[in-house]
């Protein structure tokens, strides 16, 4: 049955090869140079135009796991490398199933996420003639990827994966998409068992002049209230070992960027918050705006984090360390710039530190005692025992009712607002959110990823109801694979953000934010009965309306080890405390 006229390998029978060789088909190279770089799962859907490609893994017993939407598959990858720092794969058809990654590879773009997604494409003989299902996807991709590949002859596999995956994972790590006609797929290439054990070549440590880290030394024991930054390039870094050694031998405040909350136990007496006009908290934007030196690491300064530059600024010294060279001087003048593997910097920095005898004065031992009374003054209300439950305090509930190395996936909306400002992370790695992209939808996957990647630990996804009606289908991936994920849905039956902008700066003159309907079939005016709906997916599902039954309800999801939803009806009115002026001054309290 082919669907695109004669499918079949134009390439002829080779001869006879030496035995350090082998003889694949283009998919057949592929699974072998995955199965050699340790991957042993692959999400995606299969088509008729990657047929090939899955018939390959299927021959090496990898693990597949088919899902409900492409999408899905690409937000799975996505998790499961954040949830380890490894490559994720996933693959798709050509035509829709390809564009259906799209939005995957920018989410993935934007936080500079390894993965690669594999597209199947028509046969080469037909690309550019509108056939059935073909798609310019990698000019689509390109502005989305770190790179997109189409290969146009299966001999030029080799050198493509090479560099496909070196691009992936060095530097500034990124997605890459890979184009596969079927004929690629099918034809044959010899192959040298040499070419599966090649290793990226590691970047050479950073050797950082004497004298720049003689110069950020003199301002930092000039200044009298430094503090440090800390950005997603700590975690992308694996420099989390490395920033704890210099904060705590500095013995000064450490406020995290959104990507960076996870990168420095939230619990830690020098952890003082988050900086930011929305994902934010009281004590980290005060500690940044009572600080005379910024020392930012592996941060961007991206406008959401950084409010108002003026304000920012302000007579501050601000040091910026980052990988990406073009993210210097990007957003924020700054007094240093490096552009330097963050690990390498405080590695550097701290011997630095040791050989000058630094030791941290009286006034910084002070500050450090003064910022724990402030952590409790200026901490969020989370207890208010009403019904309908605040959200912040199921939020608060979820959070103590967790284990500590627990993780958790966010979507966008105001329900993520509401996390990064109340739930603490203090392991790596465990605090899984979309950044830069702020990306509807993507928890969910992302959590089925990364539960995949740690079985032995708790993974939630936890998200507004809006949010869950773009993945709710993948309710049933999960009990397909009996992939235990437990999904906690904060249901105010709304578009909360938007229509609390709309409450806020369009004098409540709402439209299109209500997603509350009556439901003559369950007999409430809610809309979607997420309930009902997720046990006829054969997923285990329970509501919960009042203060104090969150723990129950977790404990019962993780002692039946099966995906579970747990909907949580809070407060229509609840409103989450942003800046309305794009400064850093300028939040307002709001419950």
């Amino acid at each position: 049955m082919a669907l695109w006229g004669n499918e079949s390998s134009k390439t002829t029978t080779l001869n006879p090869i030496p035995t350090n060789r082998l003889k694949l088909t283009g998919a057949q190279y592929l699974a072998a140079f995955f199965e050699s770089k340790g991957i042993t799962q692959v999400y995606g859907i299969p088509g008729a135009a990657i047929l090939p490609f899955y018939d390959a893994i299927r021959e090496r017993n990898f693990q597949s796991f088919n899902v409900r939407h492409e999408q899905t598959a690409i937000f799975m990858a996505d998790g499961y490398s954040r949830a380890t720092g490894k490559v994720g794969i996933c693959a798709a058809t050509s035509g829709p199933g390809a564009t259906n990654f799209l939005t995957g590879l920018y989410s993935a773009h934007s936080d500079s996420v390894p993965l690669i997604a594999l597209t199947g494409q028509v046969p080469t003989s037909l690309i550019g003639k509108d056939s059935f299902q073909e798609a310019p996807i990698v000019e689509m991709a390109r502005s989305v990827t770190k790179g997109a590949y189409q290969v146009k002859k299966v001999e030029d596999l080799p050198h493509i994966m090479k560099e496909a995956w070196t691009l992936a994972t060095t530097g500034r790590k990124g997605p890459i998409l890979l184009d596969l006609p079927l004929d690629v797929q099918k034809g044959y290439l010899e192959v040298d068992l040499n070419d599966f054990n090649f290793t990226p070549e590691s970047t050479p440590k950073q050797e950082i002049p004497k004298d720049e880290l003689n110069t950020i030394f003199t301002m930092l024991t000039e200044a009298k209230a430094p503090t440090l930054l800390v950005g997603g390039g700590i975690i992308h870094g694996n420099a989390t070992e490395e920033l704890l050694a210099v904060a705590e031998f500095l013995q000064i405040p450490v406020v995290s960027s959104l990507m960076g909350k996870d990168s420095f136990p939230n619990d830690h007496p020098l952890y003082a918050g988050l900086m930011g006009t929305m994902c934010q908290t009281p004590l980290g934007n005060k500690t940044i705006l009572d600080s005379d030196l910024i020392i930012n690491l592996g941060g961007r300064f991206d406008g959401r984090g950084t409010g108002n530059v003026e304000q920012l600024k302000n007579g501050r010294k601000i040091i910026h360390i980052n990988l990406d060279e073009k993210e210097l001087f990007r957003n924020v003048p700054v007094d240093i710039a490096l552009a330097v593997d963050v690990k390498d910097f405080l590695e550097q920095f701290l011997d630095f530190l040791k050989e000058k005898d630094y030791s941290p004065s009286t006034s910084a031992k002070d500050r450090i005692s003064t910022l724990q009374e402030q952590r409790n003054d200026l901490a969020r209300k989370t207890i208010f025992n009403t019904v309908p439950l605040k959200p912040q305090q199921a939020i608060a509930e979820v959070r103590q009712s967790l284990e500590r190395d627990a993780i958790i996936t966010l979507d966008c909306g105001i329900s993520q607002i509401w996390t990064t400002q109340l739930y603490e992370a203090y392991v790596p790695r465990s605090f899984l959110i979309t950044g830069r992209a702020g990306t509807m939808g993507w928890g969910l996957g992302a959590a089925l990823g990364a539960k995949l990647a740690h079985p032995n630990r708790q993974v939630v996804n936890l998200l507004g109801d809006a949010s869950l009606g773009m993945s709710l289908q993948e309710l049933a991936t999960a009990a397909k694979h009996n992939i235990p994920v437990v999904v906690i849905v904060l249901n105010n039956s709304l578009f909360g953000l938007i229509r609390q902008q709309q409450n806020l700066l369009f004098d409540k003159r709402w439209i299109s934010t209500e997603l509350e309907y009556e439901n003559r079939v369950q007999g409430h005016s809610r809309g979607l009965d997420f309930v009902v709906t997720t046990q006829g997916m054969g997923v285990e599902a329970e509501l919960v309306d009042r203060p104090g039954q969150i723990q129950g309800a977790l404990e019962r999801a993780f002692s039946s080890n099966r995906p579970y939803l747990i909907e949580v009806l809070v407060d229509p009115l609840a409103q989450c405390s942003v800046s309305l002026d794009g400064t850093l001054t300028g939040v307002i309290e709001m419950e």
